[in-house]
């Protein structure tokens, strides 16, 4: 009984890793690519960490390095900008800066309801990836993140960013896409600075928790933090 059940395992283990193997030869980069970032506009929640910053002459610069979370168009972001603490809540218009220096709360009206239209791209991490409809995506091949396997998708195009097409140049993408999702994992980007080609534009997020819920609440501005 014995050897008949581990020919069954060794089995069932070889059948779903030649299925899988199957099914990963069967991917298309452009066609996964295209579904995922079509699907990561329709999402509303989701948590993310991002990094940013430069490579010059082999020296790197962080801009940015934040982690954050968005809900039904309220977003909050917690970390270190130009090597400043941030800590920023985006709800109903209203920006609520927490100021280490004078440790308060600075409350800003917008006359917008769009986080991507003040221009900081750490509230809108999507924005930095809103390619250009590539010629080709190359397969680089495959990567887990976070324990799930990712197919790795690489391509060269422009991006939908006023921003960041105004001072950046040769785009180079790539994206870890969860193939049984049709989700974006991960995202990278390097752009070249268009006044000298020596500084590189590094851009990494991490997307998770998406589709869950996540509660976002404006910060009681009578009480200091803790």
């Amino acid at each position: 009984m014995v050897p008949i059940v581990v020919l069954l395992l060794a089995f069932g283990l070889a059948f779903n890793t030649l299925r899988d193997m199957y099914v990963k030869s069967r991917l298309e980069a452009q066609v996964e690519l295209s579904k995922a970032l079509t699907n990561m506009e329709k999402i509303s929640e989701y948590r993310y960490n991002l990094k940013s910053g430069f490579a010059v002459e082999g020296r790197e610069e962080v801009i940015s390095r934040v982690d954050g979370e968005k809900s039904e168009g309220k977003t909050h972001i917690k970390g270190e900008m130009v090597n400043t603490p941030v800590d920023i809540f985006y709800i109903d218009r209203t920006i609520y800066n927490y100021d280490s220096l004078s440790d308060k709360w600075l409350i800003i009206e917008s006359d917008t309801t769009n986080s991507e239209e003040l221009l900081i791209s750490e509230l809108n991490p999507m924005s930095n990836f809103r390619i250009r409809a590539p010629g080709t995506v190359e397969k680089i091949g495959f990567e887990k993140i976070d324990g799930t396997e990712c197919l790795v998708a690489a391509c060269k195009t422009g991006v939908q960013s006023e921003l960041l097409e105004t001072f950046w140049q040769d785009f180079e993408y790539q994206f870890w896409i969860d193939y049984n999702k049709g989700l974006v994992k991960k995202a990278c980007v390097e752009a070249k600075n268009k006044d000298s080609f020596e500084t590189i534009l590094k851009i990494e997020v991490v997307y998770k928790d998406v589709n869950k819920k996540i509660d976002i609440e404006a910060p009681d501005v009578t009480k200091k933090k803790e």
